[in-house]
C-alpha cells in the first residue's frame, strides 16, 4: 500500500463522512478497473460494526477508499473481495448513485490525490449518433 504516502492532505477529506447528511454528488459512472488498479478503491469483505470483517466473502461487501486505509490502520486489514468485483464494476458504471455520496467522494479525492485525471476516473462515454427517423436502409428487405 505504498501509494498511500500519496494520501497527505486529510483536510480536503474532511466532512466526507457518512453522518454528514449535507453531501450530495453528480454521481457519474466511474472507472471501476482504473480506480481499483491505481489504489483509490479496495473492494473487500464486508466490514463489521465493530471495525472489524466478515470473514466470509460472500456475505457481502465493501467499499474502501484510499482516504480510509490512509487514516485507520483497520480497513487495511480487510481482505480483498474479487469474488464481488463484477457487482461493483456494474454498480460503479450503471448504478454510480448506490453508492453512498461520502464514498462516492471519498474515491473520487483518493483517484485526484494518487494522480488520476477526469479521463480515467469517469467511465468513458459511448456516444450514439443520433438515428433520424426519416432515414430508410436501402440495403434491408423489409419483405421478408
Amino acid at each position: 500500500m505504498e501509494y498511500l504516502s500519496k494520501i497527505t492532505d486529510l483536510d480536503k477529506y474532511i466532512g466526507l463522512t457518512s453522518d454528514n447528511k449535507k453531501l450530495s454528488a453528480d454521481f457519474r459512472p466511474l472507472n471501476f478497473d482504473a480506480l481499483l488498479k491505481a489504489g483509490a478503491v479496495r473492494v473487500t469483505n464486508r466490514g463489521l460494526d465493530d471495525g472489524k470483517f466478515d470473514k466470509d466473502p460472500k456475505s457481502g461487501f465493501s467499499l474502501v477508499s484510499a482516504y480510509n486505509d490512509a487514516v485507520g490502520e483497520g480497513t487495511r486489514e480487510w481482505p480483498a473481495n474479487p469474488q464481488a468485483y463484477g457487482v461493483v464494476r456494474d454498480m460503479f458504471a450503471t448504478r454510480p448513485e448506490d453508492i453512498q455520496a461520502h464514498k462516492y467522494l471519498q474515491i473520487l479525492q483518493s483517484a485526484r490525490d494518487l494522480g488520476l485525471k477526469d479521463k480515467d476516473i469517469f467511465a468513458p462515454v459511448v456516444n450514439s449518433a443520433p438515428v433520424n427517423p426519416a432515414y430508410s436502409d436501402p440495403f434491408s428487405d423489409t419483405t421478408r
